[in-house]
């Protein structure tokens, strides 16, 4: 089988379970948790959302510069470099996300999460281990630029689909 092909296949297979795990798991959610903790988890996937937009390409540039480095002979070690550069950049980024939201965890979990039934502890302690959560899988965009760039849809899609798997 080709590696377009295999790419292909890979990518839909991934793409397909990872959304079926999240449809799958939403009525166990609900049933465990009830309706305003799983609006906390509503509200970690729209900062999620929100701070995806602070790539700033960087994972597509990634994916390009090791998509065209790699058809090269002898660029190994400016992959190397160019990968160190820009993880220092994404994790420096992930870090201040989170700092920055742990920081006003407290203004978040009084004024805009209006929660009946949860203290505004509990909210505020939800909102601090999203923060921290978000800061770990943030750099997983990076990364996945990093591995499609190489040709690498099905180890991504594999590890992509496990993640998946274990977030439910």
């Amino acid at each position: 089988m080709s590696q377009v092909k295999l790419n292909i296949i890979a990518n839909f297979t991934g793409k397909a379970w990872t959304a079926l795990m999240s449809l799958a798991f939403i009525p166990l959610y609900i049933k465990f948790l009830g309706i305003e903790a799983y609006g906390l988890i509503g509200f970690f996937a729209t900062l999620q959302a929100l701070f995806g937009l602070l790539d700033l390409g960087l994972s597509s540039t990634l994916n390009r510069e090791l998509a065209r480095y790699s058809a090269q002979q002898g660029q190994e070690q400016k992959m190397r470099d160019l990968v160190r550069t820009l993880e220092t950049i994404y994790w420096g980024m992930a870090i201040l996300i989170s700092v920055t939201v742990i920081s006003i965890a407290p203004f978040i979990a009084e004024y805009w999460i209006k929660a009946e039934n949860l203290s505004v502890e509990t909210v505020q302690q939800s909102v601090v281990l999203l923060s921290i959560a978000i800061a770990f899988q943030w750099p997983l965009s990076f990364y996945s630029g990093g591995l499609m760039g190489l040709q690498r849809q099905a180890l991504y899609n594999v590890l992509n689909s496990g993640l998946a798997t274990l977030r439910g």
